[in-house]
């Protein structure tokens, strides 16, 4: 009944529509300027139309989607509406007929067809127009179009002094073109001469004259309404059926075909959430399944020969967290002696065991010749272990933290033995967020981190940002003298220092390309007792004189406030050359015995860096000697085969409890196991 009602008032308003008159929107189908300055270019795809004396706009529209039939006579009004971009200078312009044909790619000043008699003359242009339309009337021209006159467009003709730009059809910054607004006469084109309505089309009313009522038919009984039978609307009463019977499907009980009809879940067959239920055929949960209980959350008895226990396989081999301090994550125990307290296996991108809380995860063995935890990844993209905690991963022998051949962590493979991982903001404090951290306190013979290698990397540092380097060293000490970074070699060494200076007791070498890249040799620096910037350039005297200014910026890196050393060196004949009048902004060359030649010349600046006017030849004997100390240190522990440093043992911790009791959920299902389990 709304759609019919919604349906009835779209006619009558575009019944209303016609009688009252309609009117078109067009945009220009062309529309370029020319420039008399530069007579043979074109400025069609140009996104403003220029207009000042020099200067003419050219726009043209397609009047081809007028109805046809229409003539002048039709047109009650025809308004030409401009977007004003810019107004330099006010004035007037003159929109003239165009007498000839012209294309927007082509038309330049010289190729300007001629312009006819004036459509609307010196239209008015101020400052205050500019971001405004400005309406112009041009009636006349669109009914002369509609009578045979050939549409060729008109011309905007600035009269001196106007200067002003109007947007085109290419504009994008506010995408106001040009426009032309055509109103038509009230019933144009023949109008709708009479509304009549049919016995079939559910509408009364209607007529040829004077004002129309339509509405929709009153010959419906009560609570009946129009319904269509195919060919057409008609008075029909609503559906008034009724359900016959209900029949318990799968899993239902009761039903019926008459009174109450009563359906219950057979409990026979579905599981009940607040009763204990067994299972017995082989389960499959396709989404996460969450179980709090006051005692072990999931115990799960296996009697296959394999052994296995629990075998998870997905993203997350295994996945245990734990919320109280001083529970367990995941616990594995392992009674037998040789087999494992946690198995895990990734196939692909995978973790093969995860355990997060208080302590991430805890494998022990109290056999004698079992594993505590076992996990690999057989792709090489994934993960053995990954575990999160107060402990990350704690492993309880005789030991270390980690016990493998008497190592902190040992890991063999192809793929990375250790990879830490951490994301951006997740930490309390995001200063002290890294995938791995080695901190020590005080003493000089310790080190939180020491990587060791016999013929390959000791370090190997990766990185793939454009803003954050691979290596980060800070010293926090706020000393000029602290070290911040110290290569040493069995020959020498170099440190960087906290205020930025590099000491190196070898050479300073670039390497360049020679014989087309075919060798590469070294360059050396040339070094100096004192701290030296140096600038170099070219001048030419005038008469026998010139002032040369420093480069503003560097200026900035010296102190011209003290005496600086100028090198002079002509290039022509003359007299001599001599500098004076040395000053921060520069100095004035001069040719010796009052020369008044007009001599080209390089020069050479050399002057003490600003801040380190008076360090000359800085002893660094102590920091050499600390440094060679520690060469000699780290070279006798890696030559007798020592641990670089004595790893502790990990601190006691309560052994987790004995065998959990069985809760009242009992689980048992039969698994495929593993294809091998190594030993």
């Amino acid at each position: 009944m709304k759609s019919l009602k919604a349906k009835f008032a779209l006619l009558l308003l575009s019944t209303l529509g016609f009688f009252a008159g309609a009117h078109a929107q067009l945009t220009p189908s062309a529309d370029a300027y020319t420039n008399t300055a530069t007579p043979t270019k074109n400025f069609g795809a140009a996104t403003l139309l220029d207009v000042e004396s020099s200067q003419t706009a050219y726009i043209q529209f397609n009047l081809s989607s007028i109805p046809a039939g229409y003539t002048s006579a039709n047109i009650t009004q025809a308004t030409l509406k401009l977007y004003v971009n810019t107004v330099t200078t006010g004035g007037s312009f003159n929109v003239d007929y165009v007498n000839g044909t012209w294309s927007e790619s082509t038309i330049t000043a010289n190729l300007a067809p001629a312009l006819g008699t004036t459509i609307a003359a010196s239209v008015p242009l101020t400052t205050a127009d500019k971001n405004q339309y400005i309406l112009i009337n041009v009636t006349a021209a669109v009914q002369a179009w509609l009578s045979g006159t050939a549409n060729d467009g008109m011309a905007l003709v600035g009269n001196s002094p106007v200067n002003a730009t109007f947007d085109s059809k290419e504009t994008t910054s506010t995408s106001h073109p040009a426009e032309l607004d055509i109103v038509f006469t009230p019933g144009s084109g023949g109008g709708i001469t009479g509304i009549i309505t049919s016995s079939s089309s559910g509408l009364i009313g209607g007529g040829t004259s004077g004002t129309l009522d339509l509405s929709l038919t009153t010959a419906c009984g009560a609570k009946e309404i129009l319904q269509w039978s195919g060919s057409a609307w008609t008075c029909a009463s609503p559906g008034t059926g009724t359900i016959t019977g209900v029949t318990a499907g799968t899993d239902l009980t009761g039903g019926g075909s008459s009174g109450t009809v009563t359906v219950n879940v057979d409990t026979t067959k579905v599981p009940q959430l607040a009763a204990a239920n067994t299972f017995t055929g082989f389960q499959t949960i396709n989404n996460a399944v969450s179980i709090t209980s006051s005692t072990a959350p999931l115990t799960v008895n296996s009697t296959s020969t394999s052994g296995i226990g629990v075998q998870s396989i997905g993203e997350a081999g295994l996945y245990g967290q734990d919320n109280v301090v001083g529970g367990y994550g995941v616990i594995g125990l392992d009674t037998q002696g040789e087999g494992y307290g946690l198995y895990g296996e990734s196939f692909s991108f995978g973790t093969g065991v995860f355990g997060s809380g208080n302590q991430g995860l805890w494998g022990t063995d109290s056999g004698t010749d079992g594993i505590g935890v076992f996990a690999t990844d057989s792709s090489g993209i994934g993960y053995g272990v990954y575990a999160l905690g107060g402990t990350g991963v704690y492993a309880n022998g005789n030991g270390t933290a980690v016990d493998g051949f008497g190592t902190g962590v040992i890991a063999t493979g192809t793929g990375i033995g250790v990879y830490a991982s951490v994301g951006s903001g997740s930490g309390t404090d995001p200063g002290l967020e890294a995938g791995v951290w080695g901190d020590v306190g005080g003493g000089g013979n310790i080190s939180a981190v020491i990587g060791t290698a016999i013929d390959s990397y000791a370090g190997d540092f990766l990185n793939n940002s454009a803003f954050f380097p691979a290596l980060y060293v800070d010293n926090s000490i706020q000393a000029g003298f602290a070290s911040v970074f110290s290569a040493v070699g069995a020959y020498g060494s170099c440190t960087i220092y906290s205020n930025g200076n590099l000491n190196c007791t070898g050479g300073t070498e670039d390497v360049v390309n020679v014989d087309n890249g075919a060798r590469k040799v070294a360059l050396n620096s040339v070094q100096s007792p004192e701290n030296w910037f140096e600038d170099f350039g070219s001048g030419s005297l005038s008469n026998g004189a010139v002032t040369i200014k420093l480069d503003p910026t560097f200026a900035e890196t010296v102190n011209t406030g003290i005496e600086y050393h100028v090198f002079l060196t002509p290039k022509g004949d003359c007299k001599g050359l001599y500098f004076s009048n040395e000053n921060a902004k520069g100095f004035d060359v001069r040719e010796l015995g009052g020369g008044t030649s007009n001599v080209t010349f390089d020069y050479r600046i050399v002057a003490k860096r600003l801040g380190y006017e008076n360090v000359r030849l800085a002893d660094l004997t102590d920091e050499i000697n600390r440094q060679d100390a520690q060469r000699q240190k780290m070279q006798s522990r890696m030559h007798s085969g020592a641990s670089p440093i004595a790893i502790p043992k990990p601190p006691a911790l309560p052994k987790p409890f004995g065998r959990p009791k069985l809760p009242a959920l009992s689980v048992h299902a039969a698994m495929k196991p593993v294809a091998a389990q190594p030993k």
